[in-house]
């Protein structure tokens, strides 16, 4: 069989996902031949599969960093442009963060399968972000999907495991008909698969029809997000995953779901004609998910299931930006700011709090919290600026994320999105108010040590993805090009 460079520029989109594959299956390769360990499943050691993953990541993200990934490729499936461009930045830094958080604390007995599945659901989340049409697209969301319920079996085998990972396997399953069954109808009245075919067609001939498969698309992609009302299964599923598990599930399915509604609503540029089939369904959506979780979100005294919630509003701010944007048929970068700062200040919240617990299936409470920066000066001072971005304070990249959406909102003439900004800024009140109180509590003289079984001098991994995490917000406050 002859390579021909046409079939070599088709395979450039999906470059990084490939090798990502292709590193995985290597990984479960080696595994084969590796002799079955003695210790507990769920012990946390050291592991060179983590390191390994880590280095195959770094060396994919240089490859695509530093090709020519500025000229245009396109095949019927894939394409290069400036959104799978800057999502597939993102996969690989969302991937980079949680393998460093996760180097101490995989199941060791199942390291190879747990680093592997972590690879694969990097690699889908690649391809999503390069899918041009509705079957790779599917695919693509579904190659997140099975690892992400194979990694929730294999990091937790108690029973909250259990629940958990057949909670996301069944709603998983559930949502995926929804979108199916929207890619039908939209697929039947545009007569293509082609992303960019069913846009033209749509927004030129807007229909009942049309507004029925949009809003199914939609509700199958508000799963991934946890947007209301497919978020019940979040404070769950995050209860009964361990700490990384925890991290990945507020991050990857997130950026996944959002570039897919991206994509769907026009792509790098959004479609301001397809606003009568998609406006009114993405600002409900929008309101009900960020007032929910930010109530919910107050009155819990769990770090993960507060975290749940805090996640569940963020995707209510970032569905205004959608909202916004495609009224004014602009392009999607506030909307990938947004979730660039989100999975910086979130992931390193939650590697700074899995340094408190020496298995990352344990809770951390809140009051475990307290006192944290007079007992560990890094540690307190790197949670406290992940938490002051998730605010929107102005010294760090979540003041930019959160001001591209509200300055977004502030339409003229639009008394729709002028609401919904009015809205957005109470529901900002609102999330502040239990954010500070962990602040509060990370600064305050009172410790509760005595309750934590702390790792904070040997789960050096964990504290240094905090403390990059913390260094990247505020980089990009100063340098917000960079997001």
């Amino acid at each position: 069989m002859i390579i021909t460079q046409e079939m070599l520029n088709n395979l450039i989109p999906v470059f990084p996902a490939l090798g990502l594959i292709a590193a995985g299956c290597i990984l479960l390769a080696i595994g084969l031949f590796q002799a079955p360990s003695p210790q507990a499943a769920n012990e946390s050691h050291g592991h060179g599969w983590a390191w390994g993953s880590l280095a195959v990541l770094l060396v994919i993200w240089g490859s695509w960093l530093f090709s020519s990934t500025q000229v245009e490729y396109a095949s019927s499936l894939f394409r290069t442009d400036l959104l799978s461009r800057s999502g597939t930045h993102l996969a690989l830094l969302a991937g980079c963060l949680i393998t460093a958080l996760t180097i101490n604390k995989a199941p060791s007995r199942h390291a190879c399968e747990f680093h592997s599945c972590l690879l694969f659901l990097i690699a889908g989340l690649a391809l999503v972000t390069a899918s041009s049409n509705l079957t790779s697209l599917y695919l693509s969301l579904e190659l997140i999907s099975i690892p992400t319920v194979l990694l929730l079996s294999i990091s937790r085998r108690d029973n909250a495991g259990r629940e958990a990972t057949l909670k996301y396997f069944a709603l998983s399953a559930f949502s995926s008909a929804i979108f199916l069954m929207g890619a039908s109808y939209l697929f039947g009245l545009a007569g293509t698969t082609s992303i960019d075919g069913l846009v033209r067609a749509i927004g030129a001939n807007s229909s009942t029809m049309a507004y029925i498969g949009f809003v199914l698309v939609i509700a199958g992609l508000a799963f991934r997000v946890t947007a209301v009302p497919f978020h019940f299964y979040a404070s769950d599923v995050f209860s009964g995953s361990s700490l990384p598990m925890a991290a990945m599930l507020s991050t990857i399915p997130k950026i996944a779901g959002f570039v897919a509604m991206i994509k769907l609503l026009g792509g790098p540029t959004l479609n301001a004609a397809l606003v009568p089939v998609a406006l009114t369904t993405l600002i409900l959506l929008a309101l009900a998910t960020m007032t929910l979780g930010n109530c919910l979100a107050l009155v819990q005294s769990q770090c993960r299931k507060l975290l749940a919630y805090s996640s569940i509003a963020h995707s209510g701010y970032i569905m205004l930006g959608l909202a916004a944007l495609l009224v004014q048929g602009a392009s999607s970068r506030a909307v990938l700011v947004y979730l660039a700062a989100y999975v910086i200040m979130t992931i390193g919240f939650f590697a700074g709090i899995s340094t408190l617990r020496a298995r990352t299936d344990q809770d951390v409470e809140l009051n475990d919290l307290n006192g944290l920066t007079s007992t560990n000066l890094w540690l307190g001072i790197s949670l406290s600026i992940c938490v002051l971005s998730l605010i929107g304070i102005p010294i760090t990249a979540g003041f930019w994320a959160k001001f591209e959406i509200f300055r977004g909102l502030l339409t003229p003439g639009d008394r729709l999105l002028l609401f919904a900004a009015v809205f957005m800024a109470i529901n900002a009140a609102i999330g502040a108010i239990y954010y500070v109180d962990i602040l509060i509590r990370l600064n305050s003289s009172t410790t509760a040590w005595k309750n934590v079984s702390l790792t904070t001098l040997t789960d050096k991994p964990a504290i240094v993805t905090c403390v990059f995490c913390a260094c990247m917000t505020l980089v990009w406050f100063i340098v917000p090009t960079w997001m």
